[in-house]
C-alpha cells in the first residue's frame, strides 16, 4: 500500500511538471522571438574566433558567453530589434535570423533547468503534499515572467539563471550522495556538477564570489560532519572549487572588465566629495586631473575603494540600507513590451506573489536561516536536515555577498546588477519554507 502511494505521488509530480512545462512553452509566444540590448554587440564580439586562445579568460566578456556566441555563429548577423531602456526606446521582440537559435536554446535550457531543480528538491522531501507543493512552486517560480522573460533577451541573464538552477540541482545530488556514501554514478554527477558550476561562474564576474562562499562552506562542512569527511572525492571537489575561484578572480582583474564600473563609482561617488577625495589621497591617489591619475587608478582603484568602504562602515551601511527598497522593487525585465493576453495576465498575477517587490524578503530570509539553525539543534542526528541547513546558509551568504558586490561595484544600473541576488533571496524563501514544513511533519528521523 505504501509503495502504491509513493508511486502515485511520483506520477502526480511528473504530471504537474509536464503541465507547468506546457504552460511555459506555450504562454510566451514564439520561442524564437528576441530583443537585443546595449551589451549584445559585446557578446557577439566576445564570440569571435579564435575562442580558445591564451587570452580566453581576459577578454571583455567571460568564457561562457564567449563560447555560447561562438557556437551560435552570429558574426555578421544583423540586429533588428534592440532596446535601450535608459533612452526609453523599449520595443517588442522580433524573430531575428541567426539570433533565433540563441533564444530558442535559452528557452529550452530554462525549462530543463527549472524542471531539474524542482525534481531535485522534490526527491529529498518526505511528504507527498510537500513534494507536490515543491514541484508546483519551483517550476512556477522559474516559469513566470521574472525569470522567463529574460530567455528572450540577448544577454547573459538567461544563462545565469538557468545554469544556476542546474548547478543547485546537481549540488543537492552531490551533497546527499556524500552523506549517504552513495557511490553509484557519484563520479559522473560530481564531474557534471563541477562543469556546470564552472560554466555558471564564468557567466558573470559576481558569480565567482558565490563560489568563494561555497569553498568556505565546503571546508567547514568537511571538518564538522564526520559522514561527509569519509568521502575522499569531496577533497577533490573542494580543491577544484578553490582553483576555479582563484582563476576567476584573477581573470576578472586581468581582463579590465572592472574599469568602466569602477570609473562610474569614482566619478559619481568619490570625486564629487572633498572628504572622500582626501581619504583617497591618503592612499596615494594623485590629482584626478593629473597624468599620473590613470596609472594609479588602473593599479589601485579596486583596493582603495574597498579600503574606503571598510574604513567608513556608517556610510557603507546607510548607503546600502537606504537603497534596499529600490533594489527589491522590480520583478520584471525592462527591455521589451509584451502583449497583454489572458495567459500573460494570469502569469503576472502569480509572478507578483512568487517574486514579491519588497525588501522584507531579505528580513524574512534572515528569520528563515535563524529558524533552520534553531531546528538543527533539535535534529542533530538528522544528516539530511543538516545538509539542507548548509545549503541554506550557502545560498544566503552567497546572495548577500553578490548583492553587496552588485550594489557597490557600479553606480549605474544597480537594479540590474543586483537582480540575480534578489532572485536568489526570493527563491530560497520558498524552497526552505517547504523544507521546514516537510521537516515539521516528519514522524521518523532520517
Amino acid at each position: 500500500m505504501e509503495l502504491l502511494k509513493k508511486q502515485g505521488i511520483n506520477i502526480l509530480v511528473l504530471a504537474v511538471l509536464a503541465f507547468m512545462s506546457f504552460i511555459r512553452l506555450t504562454s510566451y509566444g514564439d520561442l524564437n522571438l528576441s530583443v537585443a540590448n546595449a551589451d549584445t554587440e559585446t557578446y557577439i564580439k566576445g564570440g569571435v574566433a579564435p575562442l580558445f586562445s591564451k587570452d580566453v579568460l581576459t577578454k571583455s566578456r567571460l568564457f561562457t558567453t564567449n563560447l555560447f556566441y561562438y557556437l551560435a555563429d552570429v558574426q555578421g548577423c544583423e540586429i533588428k530589434a534592440v532596446s535601450y531602456p535608459a533612452l526609453r526606446t523599449e520595443t517588442y521582440r522580433a524573430v531575428q535570423l541567426c539570433f533565433d537559435r540563441i533564444v530558442f536554446f535559452q528557452n529550452i535550457l530554462s525549462v530543463i533547468a527549472w524542471s531539474l531543480l524542482a525534481l531535485a528538491v522534490t526527491k529529498r522531501l518526505s511528504g507527498g503534499y510537500e513534494k507536490l507543493l515543491a514541484v508546483s512552486l519551483i517550476t512556477a517560480f522559474g516559469f513566470t515572467p521574472s525569470i522567463a522573460d529574460w530567455d528572450s533577451i540577448l544577454g547573459s541573464e538567461s544563462l545565469t539563471f538557468s545554469l544556476f538552477a542546474i548547478s543547485l540541482a546537481l549540488m543537492m545530488e552531490v551533497c546527499f550522495n556524500f552523506a549517504r556514501e552513495n557511490n553509484k554514478r557519484s563520479t559522473f554527477i560530481n564531474i557534471l556538477a563541477m562543469a556546470t558550476l564552472v560554466l555558471w561562474a564564468f557567466t558573470r564576474d559576481a558569480n565567482i564570489y558565490t563560489l568563494a562562499v561555497l569553498f568556505a562552506v565546503s571546508i567547514i562542512s568537511y571538518f564538522v560532519f564526520p559522514a561527509v569527511r569519509k568521502t575522499k572525492n569531496l577533497l577533490v571537489l573542494i580543491t577544484a572549487i578553490f582553483l576555479v575561484t582563484v582563476i576567476g578572480l584573477q581573470s576578472a582583474m586581468a581582463s579590465g572588465r572592472w574599469v568602466t564600473p569602477m570609473t562610474n563609482v569614482f566619478n559619481d561617488l568619490i570625486l564629487p566629495h572633498p572628504a572622500r577625495v582626501e581619504f583617497m589621497q591618503t592612499l596615494g591617489m594623485p590629482n584626478p586631473a593629473s597624468a599620473e591619475y590613470s596609472t594609479w587608478f588602473n593599479e589601485n582603484a579596486p583596493r582603495a575603494y574597498a579600503r574606503f568602504l571598510l574604513a567608513h562602515p556608517g556610510y557603507t551601511l546607510t548607503a546600502f540600507t537606504s537603497e534596499l527598497g529600490g533594489i527589491f522593487s522590480e520583478n520584471i525585465q525592462p527591455y521589451f513590451y509584451s502583449e497583454q493576453t489572458p495567459a500573460r495576465s494570469v502569469l503576472m498575477a502569480v509572478n507578483d506573489v512568487l517574486h514579491p517587490k519588497t525588501h522584507l524578503i531579505f528580513i524574512l530570509d534572515i528569520l528563515l536561516i535563524a529558524g533552520l539553525l534553531f531546528s538543527l539543534f533539535r535534529r542533530k542526528k538528522n544528516i539530511n536536515f543538516s545538509l539542507w541547513v548548509g545549503l541554506g546558509i550557502w545560498l544566503f551568504l552567497s546572495a548577500s555577498l553578490t548583492l553587496a558586490v552588485g550594489f557597490f561595484a557600479d553606480s549605474i544600473g544597480v537594479t540590474r546588477h543586483t537582480m540575480f541576488a534578489v532572485e536568489m533571496f526570493r527563491l530560497m524563501m520558498w524552497v526552505f519554507l517547504i523544507v521546514l514544513f516537510d521537516q515539521s511533519n516528519r514522524t521518523v528521523e532520517a
